[in-house]
């Protein structure tokens, strides 16, 4: 017996995988295709795990040795239900949390809590832009540790949750003051204590950053969002670095008094700007040390490049000149994202872009090369996206369902999982490869009850399933 995943099934892969002989083939085949959930074109369904229904991310490019570790997604529009969500190298899903209808998250990733890795994201309404929301945090077997809110009442935004090298969480939101005919809305960070969210420090754009400053030139409406902050890092000394996209500059900012030390990019750079290092509309400016930012330049909306560009700038503080290091663009298809994205450099000098918008995630080698491209459906899209090397063991068991003769298993979130093995009456008959997120086996023998034990490379067991009558 071999197993088969369900994305094998629909991709017609079960002749290759099944018995050998064709009438045993064809057997199991309609067997199998009996029990399948009716597919919805490029949602994912999961006989074990019905109440999963992730979007499909298809690979459209893999052309050298990808950097190690797994994708980190967080769907928000688009076909399927929206969540954070963990898939492998070939697109198979490794983990998926869907968060309730009229939610988004954004934002999922890996972070360091009191040397630990956690995972943390945003989730909640996104208004035009804005979100009002709350921040999430979950250990290694995703159980929710703690989830705040932004301090003073004000709103806990989408764009921006960094946990601290001091272990402090860093994010974003915004306030609105009156302003001519109407408001306007201010960028604000805050500096939290995990996990009460007690307040320590803020910034507040509207005290540092006059309106004047903005890059929209239309008319503004009722409520003008000048400044619209969209991410902040810490500095290699500790200041802050944020990015606000309507003024088309980043910051750097004393972290403990709010004062701007340099401003790049905007009506005011600090930097002059070589050939190609203007951006315009950016997200995720991040520092790398050495004098080395890097940026998401959307360049658009309304659309001021042809496309968008995952942007490595060198800043050289005695000349006060920023200077391109390299430029990194979709291809072949070109791709101009009117929101969202970011850049993540990795350690191996590869750089992991989302194209925020437009539905691909994107792995450049060193050389500029593209050695990873996948894309959500049409209409999907995901605020960042990321790679990072991870380990979770979920808390709950597998997963075991019976159907049509056919046994379904999985365990959303496992990543150590080699082999299932099969037991009937309580007696092992069998062991099988993992073969994705969902594993389709069948009974050897004529047993009432059976149940599959989740096997690590050693042969170890990881965790088994409730037993499932036949």
């Amino acid at each position: 017996m071999s197993p088969l995943t369900r994305t094998q099934l629909l991709r017609g892969a079960a002749g290759a995988l099944l018995a050998p002989t064709l009438g045993r083939r064809l057997d199991l085949f309609h067997d199998l295709a009996e029990a399948t959930v009716a597919a919805t074109p490029n949602v994912q369904h999961f006989v074990s795990r019905p109440d999963l229904t992730p979007p499909a991310l298809t690979v459209d490019q893999r052309r050298g040795p990808a950097a190690p570790g797994l994708v980190f997604l967080a769907p928000s529009s688009g076909p399927g239900s929206h969540g954070p969500m963990v898939v492998d190298g070939a697109g198979e899903l490794v983990w998926f949390r869907p968060v309730a209808n009229g939610t988004a998250p954004t934002d999922f990733k890996v972070q360091r809590l009191h040397g630990k890795p956690v995972l943390t994201w945003w989730e909640g309404k996104i208004v035009k832009g804005l979100g009002d929301g709350h921040w999430v945090v979950a250990d290694t077997s995703y159980r929710e540790l703690f989830r705040f809110h932004a301090a003073r009442g004000l709103p806990a935004d989408l764009h921006e949750f960094q946990i601290s090298p001091e272990g402090t969480a860093i994010v974003t939101s915004n306030e609105t003051a009156p302003w001519r005919h109407g408001t306007v809305v201010g960028g604000v960070v805050q500096e939290l204590a995990l996990p009460s969210g007690r307040l320590l420090r803020e910034w507040r754009s509207l005290q540092h950053v006059p309106v004047e400053e903005t890059a929209i030139v239309a008319k503004p409406g009722p409520r003008f969002d000048y400044f619209h902050v969209n991410s902040v890092d810490v500095d290699g000394d500790g200041d802050l670095l944020i990015s606000g996209r309507n003024v088309w500059a980043a910051y750097k900012v004393d972290r403990q008094t709010g004062r701007i030390r340099w401003r790049l990019g905007g009506k005011h750079s600090t930097f002059a700007l070589g050939p190609g290092a203007r951006f315009y509309w950016q997200h995720d400016v991040r520092h790398h040390g050495g004098g080395r930012i890097s940026i998401f330049d959307n360049g658009a909306a309304p659309p001021k490049e042809p496309r968008s560009r995952a942007l490595m700038l060198k800043l050289d503080p005695r000349r006060r000149r920023a200077t391109v290091e390299h430029a990194l663009v979709h291809r072949p298809e070109t791709v101009l994202s009117h929101y969202m994205g970011n850049a993540q450099l990795l350690a191996d000098a590869h750089t992991f872009v989302g194209w925020g918008g437009s539905p691909y995630v994107t792995e450049f080698a060193a050389d500029g090369s593209i050695v990873f491209d996948a894309h959500l459906p049409r209409g999907g899209q995901s605020y960042r996206a990321f790679r990072f090397a991870w380990t979770g063991r979920p808390a709950a068991p597998p997963d075991l369902v019976a159907s049509s003769g056919a046994l379904y298993a999985s365990w959303n979130g496992a990543t150590g999982v080699i082999s299932w093995r099969l037991y009937e009456d309580g007696r092992a008959t069998t062991t099988v490869p993992r073969m994705g997120f969902e594993t389709v086996l069948r009974p050897v023998t004529s047993a009432k009850k059976v149940a599959v034990a989740a096997l690590d490379a050693a042969g170890h067991e990881l965790g088994r399933s409730a037993s499932v009558a036949l």
